[in-house]
């Protein structure tokens, strides 16, 4: 499992960098927004915030166990924005 959150990792950052280096800016926010559009716009956005709606659960359920609220907290108000990158550092942190 550390392997694969290694990967989503090692995945993110310059898949992120790339994107950013071709739209920054306000072009990043006009994109991002126009994913959104219906008609499978509101299906993206259940999918997004309902699978990290069930790593929140996860981690806070994980937490609850070892007493790790802290990272758990800053991993979930993190995801919005970095999506399974703070899910990935919580798996790697959380030992």
């Amino acid at each position: 499992m550390q392997l694969v959150a290694l990967a989503v990792i090692a995945i993110w950052l310059p898949v992120t960098l790339w994107a950013w280096s071709r739209a920054p800016g306000w072009q990043t926010a006009e994109q991002f927004t126009a994913i959104w559009q219906p008609p499978w716009g509101k299906q993206f956005f259940v999918d997004f915030f309902g699978l990290e709606t069930v790593l929140a659960l996860w981690m806070l359920a994980d937490a609850s166990a070892r007493g790790s609220w802290t990272l758990a907290i800053a991993c979930i108000v993190a995801m919005p924005v970095g999506g399974a990158l703070p899910a990935a550092l919580y798996w790697l942190l959380k030992g």
